[in-house]
């Protein structure tokens, strides 16, 4: 009775163990090195919520998506729940890998030994996919950027694939610009050739390992499709540690430039008048983001304005170029010679492992005035005492002539007469000067530039900039526009055209009101008219 009891209860129990069952296989084994492969893992029950950790694979393998399918079937009246995980896994060098247990719903299943061939061992294998990697240098120093550029060879048309990233611990990786593609025939076989260039810049010294990255994906082979995939060789990498004798910045590299350029370029210039100064700064070898910003010393007299920087890199016969190009306005506010100082940028020679110095040498900028403005000239003061030589000896002659008879009478005819032509010259004033005021040109006022007013119509600061400095100098004949400031004295007006030139100049977002300006020209134009007007009068 006792043993009919036992059988009864595990005959019931049997199907529950069947249905608690968690399984792990593999679609093939051996594999080959590179070979993208698919790990199967199997529960014979319905599983919602959960999902095998697939964490531990990453030591060994390259491990892409995991997919989860659910399937329920009925057969002679009983339903049966599958839940199943399927994950791609790919080992980069041969060897015998074991894949551990997993655990899923209090299940837990069996572990699984693969084994990793190197791809050239197989049958007639033939090199239609292949991956190349390769870095110029493998010695870097912290921070220093390498360019590392893989190659993806496809002889066979692509249907879709995918191509992973290298990766290194400890360093940042980032792809340069984008893939190129070029076509290639090699021992006789047409190649597809797929080129990246990633940035590799260590942050740690010590020996690292960059892994190279995979591709995965399907191929044309004839009339159907098949899985390819492939993997290339990892690069051994040495980080030397940043030297103690190294100071400021850190900047490792083989070369590094400075360049500038003046706009306008010329032996002197004027007050008020805008000159940029660019600098470039270029380096080989280091990110953009590395390269140092250039600050100028402040210099009384001369107004400094700095342009947003402008950074860029390239890659060149496998090696970083980089570079950040900077703006200067200056604006010389008083004439006189000024002296820029030497421009410094200290970095690490990698050839020579030493610190060296780009520079820009110093600079003497020589401001001159106004060469319209002319100084009046300032007459000699007039001597009524003073006589010439020759007057004083004819006048002493004459003295010793008697005055004549009727020279009295003339005298006082010719006063008499000269009052008779200043009546009548009274009494037709008023006529001949309203006449005359027909005929008079009023004298040449300040009159804004047509340009001036589709400037302000547009809301273009700089083309009204550019019109307002025109106006300045075609009236005052100089660039400065201080001059104009001290025509329409107005406090408020010079503060605008200050805050409109720290805009274009500094990077400024002052609001100015161009339409105050305009207008403040405008009152100066009726101003001068008034006072022409007022000039005829008299």
């Amino acid at each position: 009775m006792v043993s009919r009891l036992v059988v009864l209860v595990s005959l019931v129990l049997l199907p529950l163990q069947a249905i608690a069952a968690l399984t792990a296989s593999v679609d093939r084994n051996p594999v080959l090195a590179g070979e993208f492969f698919n790990l199967t893992i199997r529960a014979e029950q319905n599983v919602k919520g959960e999902q095998p950790d697939t964490t531990p694979l990453l030591k060994n393998f390259v491990v892409g998506p995991t997919s989860v399918r659910s399937n329920t079937s009925i057969i002679n009246g009983q339903v049966n729940h599958t839940t199943q995980w399927q994950v791609e896994l790919m080992a980069r060098n041969p060897g015998t890998y074991e894949i551990p247990s997993f655990s899923v719903a209090n299940m837990q299943s069996n572990p699984l030994s693969v084994k990793v061939v190197p791809s050239s061992t197989a049958d007639n294998q033939s090199k239609d996919v292949y991956i190349e990697t390769s870095m110029q240098s493998d010695t870097l120093y912290v921070q220093q950027a390498g360019v590392y550029t893989v190659k993806l060879f496809l002889a066979n048309d692509l249907t879709e694939g995918q191509l992973g990233s290298p990766e290194l611990e400890t360093a940042n990786v980032s792809q340069l610009g984008k893939q190129k593609e070029s076509y290639e025939i090699i021992d006789g076989i047409r190649y597809l050739i797929i080129e990246r260039n990633y940035l590799i810049q260590p942050q740690k010294s010590g020996q690292y390992t960059i892994k190279s990255p995979y591709f995965k994906g399907r191929i044309r082979d004839n009339y159907r499709t098949r899985a390819a995939s492939a993997v290339g060789k990892d690069i051994q990498l040495t980080i030397k540690p940043i030297p103690q004798s190294s100071s400021g910045n850190w900047l490792p590299s083989e070369l590094v430039t400075l360049n500038e350029e003046w706009q306008p370029e010329k032996q002197s210039y004027q007050i008020g008048e805008p000159i940029t100064r660019t600098i470039t700064v270029t380096a080989l070898g280091i990110t953009k983001e590395q390269l140092p910003e250039i600050n100028l010393p402040t210099i009384n007299g001369v107004r400094s304005y700095s342009d947003q920087a402008e950074s860029n890199n390239l890659v060149r016969n496998g090696k970083v170029i980089s570079q950040k190009v900077e703006s200067f306005a200056l604006m010389p506010q008083a004439p006189g010679s000024y002296t820029l100082p030497e421009v410094r940028v200290p970095w690490f020679n990698i050839i020579t492992n030493r610190t060296e110095y780009a520079t820009l040498p110093e600079r003497k900028l020589t401001v001159v005035g106004d060469p319209n403005f002319v100084q009046p000239a300032i007459s000699a003061p007039i001597q009524n005492n003073a006589l010439p030589e020759s007057t004083q000896t004819n006048t002493a002659n004459q003295t010793t002539f008697e005055t004549p008879f009727y020279y009295w009478p003339l005298v006082f005819l010719g006063y008499v007469l000269w009052l008779i032509t200043l009546v009548i010259w009274w009494i037709k004033r008023k006529p001949a000067t309203q006449t005359g005021n027909n005929d008079v040109t009023p004298k040449q006022s300040i009159t804004p530039l047509p340009e001036l007013k589709e400037a302000l119509k547009q809301n273009n600061q700089r083309a009204f900039y550019h019109q307002l400095v025109k106006l300045c100098k075609l009236h005052t004949g100089s660039a400065d526009l201080t001059k104009l400031n001290n025509m329409v004295n107005n406090s408020q007006f010079a503060e605008s055209v200050n805050h409109l030139q720290a805009n274009l100049y500094a990077g400024k977002n002052h609001a100015v009101d161009l339409k105050f300006i305009y207008q403040q020209i405008n009152n100066l134009n009726k101003k001068t008219k008034s006072e022409n007007e007022l000039t005829q009068l008299y």
